[in-house]
């Protein structure tokens, strides 16, 4: 196992080189697409990067910057992972993931974003319309986003003292508005109240959200700019029996590496997506299974045109106070609609089929709206092999999953990703932070 002098020859600290990573993977050798590339190409270094995600990405970014030598294996034929900005369904750049850069004062892609030139939308949540109620549907969304505010700050006050086990359905309380607040929140969650840790609510960070120009997706792209990354590249088996390697093998054969990184989602992971030797710990391996994928469905239309005065936020208050509520959201960029379910709805809705998603997502936006689409795209995030559920949440009883799941094995192991521990977890930035504290990690043991 190398060392390292922790001090650069040029003078500037490792944690300072965090704001020349750019720059350093720009000389980097270019990105190695899996149509041109022979297994043989594949060679050994020091770190395998398994996933071109968020997390992916920003751990291989600033391993290189370290001068570490990478390889960053993708088992899709693109990168981005869940951040998939498609742009010929719609006609327009659509996401059909990761949409929102959450929480944007603390979220490092905003930074970065800006960095790029790429410019940011700020999604207005205050701009809503709540219909279904004897009052004016914007008075209607006032009450409930002032329940909504009440209910965060009980969250925060509740920091540290909850039950094991407790659920957001504890905290239900029978007062329609505080209830109906709960529930959006769950919606943003992908689960219904008593499928929600509370602890692990408690721990999340809210804030002002941003839509990216070019789609997260987008973005990711520019950001990988440069890295060696082997698309089409699954990794099937991970072997950490030799003493002096770790041997990363796949139908692309067989890469050893000092260390490695995984990124790829836990429900993958317990679902045996990838074959560890010798087995993981058994703690290891019940905090993945306890990250179970989220039931979250999204549903994007194309509209003739975008209404001028219409709310971004919509939503029928009877309907989510019932359970059943179902979130639109006009973007104010662009003539597009996203109708989105959660929880047991939306699982229910994904097992009936593509053209039941489809219909019900179009009715929810004919009633709630008047509108109509003229083009419409979704994604099955729950039966999509490489990631098998939108982001992964922990099962209440289990709250510290996220932190056995991130904690490294054998020095040689790292897990990142979306489900590691942090404000920003369920998000694209949790998932970069994942990914620097991974490098961060690996910089420490070699």
């Amino acid at each position: 196992m190398r060392t390292r002098n922790p001090a650069d020859p040029s003078g500037i600290g490792r944690r300072a080189c965090l704001g020349l990573v750019g720059a350093a993977v720009l000389s980097a050798p270019h990105v190695l697409r899996a149509e041109t590339l022979r297994a043989e190409t594949l060679r050994d270094v020091d770190v395998v990067v398994i996933g071109a995600g968020s997390a992916g990405i920003s751990a291989a970014r600033q391993l290189i910057a370290w001068d570490y030598e990478v390889a960053v294996l993708e088992a899709r034929g693109r990168i981005g992972g869940r951040a998939w900005t498609d742009p010929g369904a719609l006609g327009l750049p659509w996401d059909r993931g990761a949409q929102w850069l959450h929480n944007g004062g603390d979220n490092p892609l905003r930074r970065l974003a800006r960095d790029l030139g790429l410019s940011l939308t700020a999604s207005d949540f205050e701009d809503m319309t709540a219909s279904g109620t004897p009052l004016d549907p914007r008075h209607a969304a006032e009450r409930l986003l002032a329940a909504l505010d009440v209910f965060d700050a009980g969250l925060d006050a509740m920091a540290g003292g909850t039950p094991p086990g407790a659920t957001l359905a504890t905290l239900l309380g029978g007062d329609p508005w505080t209830d109906a607040a709960l529930r959006l929140s769950a919606i943003s969650l992908g689960g219904d109240p008593d499928q929600l840790s509370l602890a692990d609510a408690i721990t999340l960070a809210s804030g002002q959200d941003w839509l990216v120009e070019g789609g997260t997706g987008g973005l990711l792209s520019r950001l990988a700019a440069g890295l060696p990354i082997h698309t089409g590249h699954a990794v099937t088996g991970i072997d950490l029996r030799p003493a002096d390697h770790v041997a990363v093998t796949g139908g692309f054969g067989t890469i050893r590496a000092g260390q490695v990184v995984v990124t790829v989602p836990p429900p993958v992971l317990a679902a045996g997506g990838i074959r560890f030797t010798p087995d993981l710990p058994p703690a290891h391996g019940q905090a993945m299974a306890a990250l179970e994928g989220a039931e979250f469905l999204k549903v994007g239309f194309r509209l003739a045109e975008r209404p001028a005065e219409a709310a971004e936020f919509q939503l029928d208050l009877p309907r989510l106070e019932a359970g059943e509520g179902a979130l639109i959201h006009l973007d104010p960029r662009m003539p597009v609609a996203a109708v989105i379910f959660s929880g047991r709805p939306a699982e229910a809705l994904r097992r009936s089929g593509a053209q039941a998603v489809i219909a019900e997502a179009a009715e929810v936006l004919r009633r709630q709206t008047g509108l109509t689409g003229i083009a419409s795209a979704w994604n099955d995030w729950s039966a999509d092999p490489f990631s098998l559920g939108p982001w992964a949440r922990p099962r209440p009883g289990a709250e510290e999953a996220r932190e056995i799941y991130a904690t490294p094995i054998d020095e040689r192991l790292f897990m990142a990703g979306e489900a590691a521990p942090g404000p920003l977890a369920l998000t694209l930035g949790g998932a970069w932070e994942a990914g620097l504290a991974a490098a961060e990690a690996i910089w420490e043991v070699t």
